[in-house]
C-alpha cells in the first residue's frame, strides 16, 4: 500500500456547518460542525433571525428553537428524523410537560435518545436550550425492541 494511501485513509473532515435562516452565534461557537458523517449541532435557543428571543415562553422557546434545529440540520445535509441524541437544558422543570408536548409534535415517532436537565441560567436569559447530534447522508431506520416513541 503506498503512503498516499494510508495517509488519506487518516484523513477525516470537519465542516463548518452554518444556516442563513436563523441568527448567527451568540458567542465564539459554530452553529455545528459535520464531522464525516455525523452533525454536531451547538445549543439552540428560541431566537428569531434578529437574535431576539421569541415571545411565549418556554413553549414558543422549544418551538423556536427545534425550527432553528431544522434549518442547521438541513444545512448539514440532515434532517429531524436522523437526530439520534438530544440535550434539553430548562432553566424551570416545571416546563418539563409544555415542552414534551411541543417535542412531540416535532418527533412524533422514531424519538432520538434524549436527556432532559434544569440549569439555573441560559445565555440572553433564555428558558431553554436544545442539542443536537444528528447523522448526515442517506438515512436508514431500523428498531430493536420497543419503540418508546409508540407509546406517547
Amino acid at each position: 500500500m503506498s503512503t498516499a494511501n494510508t495517509e488519506s485513509q487518516k484523513m477525516v473532515t470537519k465542516t463548518i456547518v452554518t444556516s442563513p435562516h436563523i441568527y448567527k452565534p451568540v458567542g465564539p461557537y459554530s452553529q455545528a460542525i459535520l464531522a464525516d458523517k455525523t452533525l454536531y449541532v451547538s445549543g439552540m435557543l428560541g431566537l428569531d433571525t434578529q437574535a431576539q428571543l421569541v415571545c411565549g415562553g418556554a413553549e414558543a422557546q422549544i418551538r423556536q428553537a427545534l425550527e432553528n434545529l431544522k434549518h442547521v440540520l438541513a444545512a448539514g445535509g440532515s434532517s429531524l428524523e436522523a437526530v439520534v441524541t438530544m440535550n434539553i437544558l430548562l432553566v424551570n422543570i416545571d416546563d418539563f410537560e409544555v415542552v414534551n408536548r411541543v417535542y412531540a409534535q416535532y418527533f412524533p415517532k422514531n424519538c432520538p435518545a434524549r436527556a432532559t436537565y434544569q440549569v439555573s441560567k441560559l445565555p440572553l436569559g433564555a428558558a431553554v436550550e436544545i442539542v443536537a447530534t444528528a447523522l448526515s447522508g442517506d438515512l436508514v431506520i431500523a428498531e430493536a425492541g420497543l419503540n418508546p416513541c409508540a407509546r406517547i
